[in-house]
Protein backbone atom coordinates (compact mmCIF):
# COMPACT_ATOMS: atom_id res chain seq x y z
CA UNK A 1 0.00 0.00 0.00
CA UNK A 2 2.41 2.31 1.09
CA UNK A 3 4.66 1.09 -2.32
CA UNK A 4 1.37 2.32 -4.47
CA UNK A 5 1.11 5.95 -2.50
CA UNK A 6 4.90 6.60 -3.10
CA UNK A 7 3.93 5.65 -6.90
CA UNK A 8 1.12 8.26 -6.85
CA UNK A 9 3.03 10.99 -5.38
CA UNK A 10 6.26 10.50 -7.91
CA UNK A 11 3.65 10.49 -10.87
CA UNK A 12 2.00 13.98 -9.42
CA UNK A 13 5.21 15.45 -8.85
CA UNK A 14 6.71 14.42 -12.47
CA UNK A 15 3.19 15.07 -14.43
CA UNK A 16 3.48 19.26 -14.91
CA UNK A 17 7.06 18.09 -16.78
CA UNK A 18 5.79 15.14 -18.73
CA UNK A 19 2.51 17.19 -19.95
CA UNK A 20 4.25 20.41 -20.62
CA UNK A 21 8.25 19.83 -20.84
CA UNK A 22 10.33 22.88 -20.56
CA UNK A 23 9.45 26.32 -20.13
CA UNK A 24 8.00 28.00 -23.48
CA UNK A 25 10.52 29.62 -25.38
CA UNK A 26 10.50 33.32 -25.21
CA UNK A 27 11.88 35.60 -27.74
CA UNK A 28 13.01 39.64 -25.97
CA UNK A 29 13.85 42.05 -28.48
CA UNK A 30 16.43 45.09 -27.18
CA UNK A 31 16.79 48.28 -29.15
CA UNK A 32 20.01 50.09 -27.88
CA UNK A 33 22.34 52.97 -28.24
CA UNK A 34 25.70 52.19 -28.28
CA UNK A 35 27.42 54.91 -25.98
CA UNK A 36 24.06 55.06 -23.95
CA UNK A 37 24.32 54.23 -20.38
CA UNK A 38 21.40 53.63 -19.42
CA UNK A 39 21.27 50.81 -22.24
CA UNK A 40 24.26 49.63 -21.00
CA UNK A 41 22.86 49.25 -17.49
CA UNK A 42 19.78 47.67 -18.47
CA UNK A 43 22.50 44.93 -20.42
CA UNK A 44 23.96 44.25 -17.23
CA UNK A 45 20.80 43.58 -16.07
CA UNK A 46 19.34 41.54 -18.90
CA UNK A 47 22.75 39.47 -18.76
CA UNK A 48 22.44 38.88 -14.79
CA UNK A 49 18.62 38.06 -15.12
CA UNK A 50 19.00 35.77 -18.19
CA UNK A 51 22.18 33.40 -17.20
CA UNK A 52 19.24 30.77 -15.82
CA UNK A 53 16.56 31.57 -17.88
CA UNK A 54 17.77 29.49 -21.54
CA UNK A 55 14.05 29.66 -22.58
CA UNK A 56 14.26 32.81 -22.81
CA UNK A 57 16.32 34.61 -26.48
CA UNK A 58 17.34 38.21 -26.28
CA UNK A 59 17.78 39.81 -29.45
CA UNK A 60 19.52 43.20 -29.74
CA UNK A 61 19.35 45.84 -32.18
CA UNK A 62 21.61 48.90 -32.16
CA UNK A 63 19.63 52.20 -33.13
CA UNK A 64 21.83 55.14 -33.31
CA UNK A 65 24.61 54.62 -35.72
CA UNK A 66 22.81 51.47 -37.49
CA UNK A 67 20.38 53.07 -39.93
CA UNK A 68 18.76 49.56 -41.03
CA UNK A 69 17.97 49.22 -37.40
CA UNK A 70 17.00 52.94 -36.70
CA UNK A 71 14.02 52.14 -39.40
CA UNK A 72 13.24 48.77 -37.63
CA UNK A 73 12.85 50.60 -34.57
CA UNK A 74 10.76 52.92 -36.06
CA UNK A 75 8.49 50.31 -37.57
CA UNK A 76 8.20 47.98 -34.51
CA UNK A 77 6.73 51.54 -33.01
CA UNK A 78 4.20 51.61 -35.94
CA UNK A 79 3.30 47.93 -35.18
CA UNK A 80 2.63 47.83 -31.74
CA UNK A 81 1.12 50.75 -32.13
CA UNK A 82 3.19 52.46 -29.26
CA UNK A 83 3.06 56.13 -28.87
CA UNK A 84 6.29 56.22 -26.46
CA UNK A 85 9.86 56.47 -27.12
CA UNK A 86 13.16 56.58 -26.88
CA UNK A 87 15.72 53.99 -25.28
CA UNK A 88 16.76 51.37 -24.29
CA UNK A 89 13.41 49.62 -25.67
CA UNK A 90 12.60 46.59 -24.88
CA UNK A 91 10.13 44.22 -26.93
CA UNK A 92 8.57 41.44 -24.64
CA UNK A 93 5.61 39.81 -26.28
CA UNK A 94 2.96 42.71 -27.20
CA UNK A 95 4.41 45.14 -24.67
CA UNK A 96 7.26 47.65 -24.59
CA UNK A 97 9.41 48.85 -22.04
CA UNK A 98 11.11 52.26 -22.57
CA UNK A 99 14.23 53.67 -20.59
CA UNK A 100 15.54 51.99 -17.44
CA UNK A 101 15.91 52.82 -14.29
CA UNK A 102 17.05 50.23 -11.42
CA UNK A 103 14.52 51.14 -8.94
CA UNK A 104 11.44 50.11 -10.92
CA UNK A 105 12.44 48.67 -14.48
CA UNK A 106 14.03 45.09 -13.66
CA UNK A 107 10.15 44.49 -11.39
CA UNK A 108 8.21 45.85 -14.68
CA UNK A 109 10.52 43.25 -16.77
CA UNK A 110 10.21 40.54 -14.14
CA UNK A 111 6.63 40.60 -14.19
CA UNK A 112 5.67 40.97 -17.58
CA UNK A 113 7.95 38.28 -18.67
CA UNK A 114 6.05 35.75 -16.00
CA UNK A 115 3.51 37.32 -17.53
CA UNK A 116 4.18 36.15 -21.34
CA UNK A 117 5.59 32.90 -20.09
CA UNK A 118 2.23 31.29 -19.40
CA UNK A 119 0.32 32.55 -22.18
CA UNK A 120 0.06 31.86 -25.92
CA UNK A 121 0.19 35.10 -27.73
CA UNK A 122 1.41 36.06 -31.74
CA UNK A 123 5.37 37.60 -32.10
CA UNK A 124 4.30 39.51 -34.51
CA UNK A 125 7.56 41.36 -33.49
CA UNK A 126 9.50 38.38 -33.91
CA UNK A 127 8.01 37.28 -37.14
CA UNK A 128 8.59 41.40 -38.30
CA UNK A 129 12.48 40.52 -37.54
CA UNK A 130 12.90 37.27 -38.97
CA UNK A 131 13.42 35.83 -35.14
CA UNK A 132 9.98 33.53 -35.92
CA UNK A 133 9.07 31.45 -38.68
CA UNK A 134 5.53 32.53 -39.41
CA UNK A 135 4.19 29.52 -40.41
CA UNK A 136 5.30 28.07 -37.25
CA UNK A 137 3.22 30.37 -34.95
CA UNK A 138 1.16 27.56 -33.89
CA UNK A 139 -2.71 27.37 -33.96
CA UNK A 140 -4.24 30.81 -34.48
CA UNK A 141 -7.19 30.17 -32.39
CA UNK A 142 -4.81 29.78 -29.61
CA UNK A 143 -3.62 33.01 -29.10
CA UNK A 144 -5.27 35.56 -27.58
CA UNK A 145 -6.69 38.58 -29.50
CA UNK A 146 -5.53 42.46 -29.38
CA UNK A 147 -5.24 44.10 -25.30
CA UNK A 148 -5.85 41.27 -23.98
CA UNK A 149 -2.01 40.12 -24.40
CA UNK A 150 -1.09 43.48 -23.39
CA UNK A 151 0.35 43.59 -19.65
CA UNK A 152 0.16 46.46 -17.53
CA UNK A 153 -1.09 48.74 -19.71
CA UNK A 154 -2.28 52.37 -18.94
CA UNK A 155 -3.80 55.39 -21.14
CA UNK A 156 -6.13 58.23 -20.44
CA UNK A 157 -8.33 60.01 -23.46
CA UNK A 158 -7.38 63.69 -23.04
CA UNK A 159 -9.20 65.65 -24.77
CA UNK A 160 -7.95 67.19 -28.60
CA UNK A 161 -4.57 65.55 -27.59
CA UNK A 162 -6.25 62.07 -27.61
CA UNK A 163 -5.39 58.22 -25.89
CA UNK A 164 -2.01 59.26 -24.21
CA UNK A 165 0.01 56.63 -22.23
CA UNK A 166 0.22 58.06 -18.24
CA UNK A 167 4.21 58.05 -19.11
CA UNK A 168 3.55 60.60 -21.70
CA UNK A 169 1.96 63.66 -19.25
CA UNK A 170 5.51 64.93 -17.74
CA UNK A 171 6.16 65.93 -21.08
CA UNK A 172 2.88 67.95 -21.43
CA UNK A 173 3.19 69.13 -18.42
CA UNK A 174 6.78 70.06 -18.90
CA UNK A 175 5.77 72.13 -22.30
CA UNK A 176 3.00 73.59 -20.20
CA UNK A 177 5.33 75.13 -17.43
CA UNK A 178 8.04 75.53 -19.16
CA UNK A 179 6.54 77.42 -22.41
CA UNK A 180 4.58 79.69 -19.15
CA UNK A 181 7.22 80.68 -17.38
CA UNK A 182 8.92 81.21 -21.38
CA UNK A 183 6.60 83.43 -21.93
CA UNK A 184 6.71 85.94 -19.05
CA UNK A 185 9.48 87.44 -21.12
CA UNK A 186 10.61 91.15 -20.49
CA UNK A 187 11.71 91.80 -23.57
CA UNK A 188 8.86 91.10 -25.56
CA UNK A 189 6.37 92.09 -22.83
CA UNK A 190 7.06 95.95 -22.90
CA UNK A 191 7.22 95.63 -27.01
CA UNK A 192 3.62 94.63 -26.66
CA UNK A 193 2.53 97.10 -24.53
CA UNK A 194 4.07 99.81 -26.23
CA UNK A 195 2.38 98.01 -29.51
CA UNK A 196 -1.30 98.23 -27.71
CA UNK A 197 -0.67 101.61 -26.48
CA UNK A 198 -0.39 102.82 -30.29
CA UNK A 199 -2.99 100.57 -31.69
CA UNK A 200 -4.96 102.07 -28.95
CA UNK A 201 -5.02 105.26 -30.56
CA UNK A 202 -6.40 104.30 -33.86
CA UNK A 203 -10.07 104.79 -34.96
CA UNK A 204 -10.26 101.66 -37.54
CA UNK A 205 -11.08 98.61 -34.47
CA UNK A 206 -10.75 96.23 -37.20
CA UNK A 207 -7.76 97.40 -38.31
CA UNK A 208 -6.65 97.38 -34.62
CA UNK A 209 -7.62 93.80 -34.41
CA UNK A 210 -6.17 92.71 -37.50
CA UNK A 211 -2.44 94.51 -36.38
CA UNK A 212 -2.57 93.20 -33.21
CA UNK A 213 -3.43 89.33 -33.96
CA UNK A 214 -0.84 89.45 -36.61
CA UNK A 215 1.79 90.62 -34.40
CA UNK A 216 0.83 87.54 -31.93
CA UNK A 217 0.71 85.13 -35.23
CA UNK A 218 3.99 85.56 -36.57
CA UNK A 219 5.57 85.51 -32.96
CA UNK A 220 3.85 82.14 -32.30
CA UNK A 221 5.17 81.21 -36.58
CA UNK A 222 8.84 82.36 -35.45
CA UNK A 223 9.15 80.42 -32.39
CA UNK A 224 7.37 77.33 -33.48
CA UNK A 225 10.40 77.24 -36.22
CA UNK A 226 12.80 77.65 -33.82
CA UNK A 227 11.88 75.08 -31.29
CA UNK A 228 11.50 72.80 -34.42
CA UNK A 229 14.64 73.74 -35.80
CA UNK A 230 16.84 73.53 -32.50
CA UNK A 231 14.94 69.93 -32.03
CA UNK A 232 16.86 68.34 -34.81
CA UNK A 233 19.91 69.54 -33.70
CA UNK A 234 18.86 68.77 -30.50
CA UNK A 235 18.42 64.93 -31.42
CA UNK A 236 21.63 64.69 -33.48
CA UNK A 237 23.58 66.07 -30.33
CA UNK A 238 22.01 63.78 -27.78
CA UNK A 239 23.34 61.02 -29.23
CA UNK A 240 26.56 62.41 -28.82
CA UNK A 241 27.00 61.87 -24.59
CA UNK A 242 30.10 64.57 -24.61
CA UNK A 243 27.77 67.30 -26.10
CA UNK A 244 25.18 66.70 -24.03
CA UNK A 245 27.27 66.79 -20.91
CA UNK A 246 28.54 69.99 -22.14
CA UNK A 247 24.96 71.44 -22.71
CA UNK A 248 23.93 70.21 -18.89
CA UNK A 249 26.87 72.21 -17.91
CA UNK A 250 25.61 75.74 -19.77
CA UNK A 251 22.60 74.40 -18.25
CA UNK A 252 23.56 74.87 -15.43
CA UNK A 253 26.01 77.64 -15.16
CA UNK A 254 23.35 80.04 -16.68
CA UNK A 255 20.88 78.59 -13.60
CA UNK A 256 23.27 79.58 -11.01
CA UNK A 257 23.61 83.09 -13.00
CA UNK A 258 20.04 83.39 -12.98
CA UNK A 259 19.41 82.57 -9.25
CA UNK A 260 22.65 85.01 -7.90
CA UNK A 261 21.00 87.95 -10.47
CA UNK A 262 17.95 87.47 -8.84
CA UNK A 263 19.18 87.45 -4.74
CA UNK A 264 21.89 90.40 -5.85
CA UNK A 265 19.21 92.72 -7.52
CA UNK A 266 16.64 94.40 -5.65
CA UNK A 267 14.71 95.77 -8.68
CA UNK A 268 14.35 94.34 -12.12
CA UNK A 269 15.58 96.69 -15.32
CA UNK A 270 13.08 94.58 -17.69
CA UNK A 271 14.88 93.40 -20.76
CA UNK A 272 18.75 93.42 -20.57
CA UNK A 273 19.57 92.89 -24.19
CA UNK A 274 17.70 95.52 -25.58
CA UNK A 275 19.59 99.12 -24.54
CA UNK A 276 18.05 102.77 -24.06
CA UNK A 277 18.75 103.41 -27.75
CA UNK A 278 18.05 100.73 -29.68
CA UNK A 279 14.65 100.60 -27.68
CA UNK A 280 13.71 104.52 -28.98
CA UNK A 281 14.65 102.59 -32.81
CA UNK A 282 11.82 99.82 -32.09
CA UNK A 283 9.07 102.25 -30.62
CA UNK A 284 10.17 104.62 -33.48
CA UNK A 285 9.79 101.39 -36.06
CA UNK A 286 6.04 100.71 -34.24
CA UNK A 287 5.30 104.16 -34.49
CA UNK A 288 5.86 104.40 -38.39
CA UNK A 289 4.22 101.07 -38.86
CA UNK A 290 1.07 101.48 -36.87
CA UNK A 291 0.84 104.89 -39.24
CA UNK A 292 1.57 103.62 -42.10
CA UNK A 293 -1.36 104.36 -44.63
CA UNK A 294 -0.65 100.80 -46.73
CA UNK A 295 -2.34 98.05 -44.72
CA UNK A 296 -0.15 96.02 -46.77
CA UNK A 297 3.07 97.73 -45.58
CA UNK A 298 1.43 98.16 -42.04
CA UNK A 299 1.17 94.11 -42.10
CA UNK A 300 4.68 93.44 -43.84
CA UNK A 301 5.88 95.48 -40.96
CA UNK A 302 4.16 94.04 -38.31
CA UNK A 303 5.38 90.97 -39.30
CA UNK A 304 9.14 92.09 -39.59
CA UNK A 305 8.82 93.65 -35.89
CA UNK A 306 7.63 90.12 -34.54
CA UNK A 307 10.70 88.03 -36.39
CA UNK A 308 12.75 90.93 -34.61
CA UNK A 309 11.57 90.52 -31.30
CA UNK A 310 11.46 86.92 -31.19
CA UNK A 311 14.77 87.44 -32.32
CA UNK A 312 15.82 89.52 -29.34
CA UNK A 313 14.14 87.20 -26.93
CA UNK A 314 15.62 84.18 -28.08
CA UNK A 315 18.67 85.93 -26.74
CA UNK A 316 16.71 86.79 -23.67
CA UNK A 317 15.84 83.54 -22.55
CA UNK A 318 17.67 80.92 -25.02
CA UNK A 319 18.04 78.24 -22.08
CA UNK A 320 14.26 77.67 -21.50
CA UNK A 321 13.44 76.81 -24.99
CA UNK A 322 16.74 74.59 -25.47
CA UNK A 323 16.40 72.84 -22.15
CA UNK A 324 12.34 71.77 -23.45
CA UNK A 325 14.06 70.24 -26.96
CA UNK A 326 16.47 68.33 -24.62
CA UNK A 327 13.66 66.59 -22.78
CA UNK A 328 11.85 65.85 -26.11
CA UNK A 329 15.57 64.33 -27.63
CA UNK A 330 16.41 62.33 -24.15
CA UNK A 331 13.04 61.19 -25.10
CA UNK A 332 13.13 60.18 -28.62
CA UNK A 333 10.09 61.81 -29.14
CA UNK A 334 8.55 61.27 -32.90
CA UNK A 335 8.21 63.56 -35.48
CA UNK A 336 4.67 64.03 -35.01
CA UNK A 337 4.75 64.46 -31.40
CA UNK A 338 7.66 66.29 -31.37
CA UNK A 339 5.32 68.89 -33.33
CA UNK A 340 2.44 68.76 -31.02
CA UNK A 341 4.09 69.01 -27.99
CA UNK A 342 5.99 72.33 -29.65
CA UNK A 343 2.69 73.56 -30.48
CA UNK A 344 1.77 73.24 -27.20
CA UNK A 345 4.90 75.12 -25.50
CA UNK A 346 4.26 78.16 -27.78
CA UNK A 347 0.10 78.38 -27.11
CA UNK A 348 1.11 78.88 -23.29
CA UNK A 349 4.35 80.64 -24.27
CA UNK A 350 2.07 83.19 -26.01
CA UNK A 351 -0.98 82.96 -23.52
CA UNK A 352 0.04 86.02 -21.82
CA UNK A 353 0.65 87.77 -24.57
CA UNK A 354 -3.02 87.23 -25.72
CA UNK A 355 -4.55 88.07 -22.44
CA UNK A 356 -3.16 91.37 -22.31
CA UNK A 357 -4.15 92.22 -25.92
CA UNK A 358 -7.17 90.86 -25.48
CA UNK A 359 -8.28 92.70 -22.33
CA UNK A 360 -6.76 96.15 -23.70
CA UNK A 361 -8.66 95.58 -26.86
CA UNK A 362 -11.97 95.05 -25.19
CA UNK A 363 -11.56 97.52 -22.52
CA UNK A 364 -9.64 100.05 -24.85
CA UNK A 365 -6.71 100.89 -22.59
CA UNK A 366 -3.89 99.32 -20.60
CA UNK A 367 -3.00 99.29 -17.59
CA UNK A 368 0.99 99.61 -16.73
CA UNK A 369 2.45 96.16 -16.14
CA UNK A 370 5.31 95.79 -13.21
CA UNK A 371 8.76 94.97 -14.64
CA UNK A 372 8.53 92.88 -10.93
CA UNK A 373 7.01 90.12 -13.14
CA UNK A 374 10.13 89.80 -15.34
CA UNK A 375 12.13 89.50 -12.16
CA UNK A 376 10.55 86.49 -10.75
CA UNK A 377 10.35 85.01 -13.98
CA UNK A 378 14.40 84.91 -14.74
CA UNK A 379 14.06 83.09 -11.23
CA UNK A 380 11.89 80.70 -12.27
CA UNK A 381 13.71 80.24 -15.62
CA UNK A 382 17.01 79.41 -13.84
CA UNK A 383 16.02 77.36 -11.22
CA UNK A 384 14.13 75.10 -14.13
CA UNK A 385 17.33 75.23 -16.24
CA UNK A 386 19.74 74.24 -13.43
CA UNK A 387 17.31 71.39 -12.80
CA UNK A 388 17.03 70.06 -15.73
CA UNK A 389 20.86 70.81 -16.19
CA UNK A 390 21.74 68.54 -13.12
CA UNK A 391 19.17 65.88 -14.22
CA UNK A 392 21.00 65.45 -17.75
CA UNK A 393 24.10 64.95 -16.04
CA UNK A 394 23.47 63.08 -12.72
CA UNK A 395 19.59 61.22 -13.55
CA UNK A 396 19.27 61.73 -17.26
CA UNK A 397 16.54 58.79 -16.50
CA UNK A 398 14.34 61.24 -14.84
CA UNK A 399 13.62 63.18 -17.78
CA UNK A 400 12.82 59.59 -19.44
CA UNK A 401 10.22 60.36 -16.66
CA UNK A 402 11.18 56.92 -15.40
CA UNK A 403 11.38 57.45 -11.44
Amino acid sequence: MKKLIYTIIFLLLIFPTIVFGKEKDLNIYLFYGDGCPHCAEEEVFLKEYLKDKDYIKLHKYEVWYDEENAKKYEDIHKLLEDRGSGIPYLIIGNNSITGYSSDITPERIKNTVNYYKNINYKDEVGIYLGVVDPNETGDEDAYMDGDDTKYDESEYDLPIIGKKDVKEFPIILSAILIGLVDGFNPCAMWILIFLISMLLGMKDKKRMWILGITFLTASALVYFLFLVSWLNLAIFLNKIIYIRLGIAMVAVIFGVVSVLKFINRKDDDGCEVVDTKNRKRIINAIKKIVKEKSFFLAILGIILLAISVNIIELLCSLGLPVMFTQILAINSVGKGMSLLYSLIYVLFFLIDDIVVFIIAMKTLEIKVISNKFGKYSHLIGGIIMLIIGLLMIFKPEWLMFNF
